[in-house]
């Protein structure tokens, strides 16, 4: 059996890799094949064969479970495609919003949402399967907030965490983000309102929090931003952000107002 997470970073260090040389049912067999505690000769005859395998007998039951929807998807689960009665497409799931999957349309392997454009789920018998302790991009734990730094509107919002990415949305500068995970040198895995996905960390100020009974003496407000700075309007939770002349962003709870700069 292969551990989930051993399964994810073995499909992981394949992204990027030509769909030329690895199409998406053959990224599952290379996870299946290589990864720690894998399987050196398993093989299946594509995406069809391996969702109906769920009704086989025991010796050809891949699938061991498998939903109409993608509801409840944790780390480790097999994502599929399918247009009308053809399974067409697989990939597997992260348990970070997102599934890593060899994509026609890209031209390689890929790590992307989770979104509504995936039909099904599946567990494979070779794959362990996540706990079901919330593992779903909604329910990721925030790593740390950050601020959008960028020398120039705006910070572009990938499919995958490379510079190739497909961009899929974008955030403009002092934008606060939720970063939910770091899966790779130099980059993050981003939340903020609607839009999910892959960032420049260069690109992104982490947040530092202080109350407003707390002094910040080495603090300069050179710089004031955020839905709740002094000319700002109100909120529930009134705050005022500040980036201090090292590129830090500090956070204040309350209005705060420049007397001196």
């Amino acid at each position: 059996m292969i551990k989930t997470q051993d399964a994810i970073r073995t499909a992981r260090a394949l992204i990027g890799t030509p769909y030329s040389e690895l199409d998406c049912i053959n990224l599952i067999k290379r996870v299946i094949r290589t990864a720690p505690g894998g399987v050196p000769w398993y093989t299946t005859a594509g995406t069809n064969a391996l969702w109906a395998s769920y009704i086989a007998s025991d010796k050809y039951r891949d699938i061991i479970w498998r939903q109409e929807g993608i509801a409840g998807a944790r780390a480790g689960m097999l994502a599929f495609k399918k247009h009308g009665g053809d399974v067409h497409h697989v990939g597997l799931v992260t348990g970070e919003g997102t599934v890593i999957h060899s994509s026609s349309a890209a031209g390689r392997v890929v790590e992307t949402a989770l979104n509504e454009s995936w039909h099904l789920l599946a567990q494979h018998r070779y794959i362990e399967v996540a706990a079901a302790a919330a593992e779903t991009e909604g329910a990721m734990d925030v790593l740390y907030q950050a601020v959008v730094n960028t020398m120039r509107d705006p910070l572009n919002v990938r499919d995958s965490p490379d510079a190739s990415g497909r961009k899929i949305g974008e955030l403009p500068r002092g934008a606060t983000v939720d970063v939910l995970a770091e899966p790779a040198q130099g980059w993050a895995y981003i939340r903020a309102g609607s839009v999910s996905g892959y960032a420049s960390a260069a690109y992104l100020a982490r947040v530092a929090y202080v109350s407003a009974g707390e002094a910040a003496e080495d603090v300069r407000p050179a710089e004031m931003s955020g839905a709740n700075a002094s000319s700002g309007g109100a909120a529930e939770e009134p705050y005022t952000t500040i980036r201090r002349e090292d590129g830090t962003v500090i956070r204040l709870s309350g209005r705060w107002s420049v007397l001196e700069d």
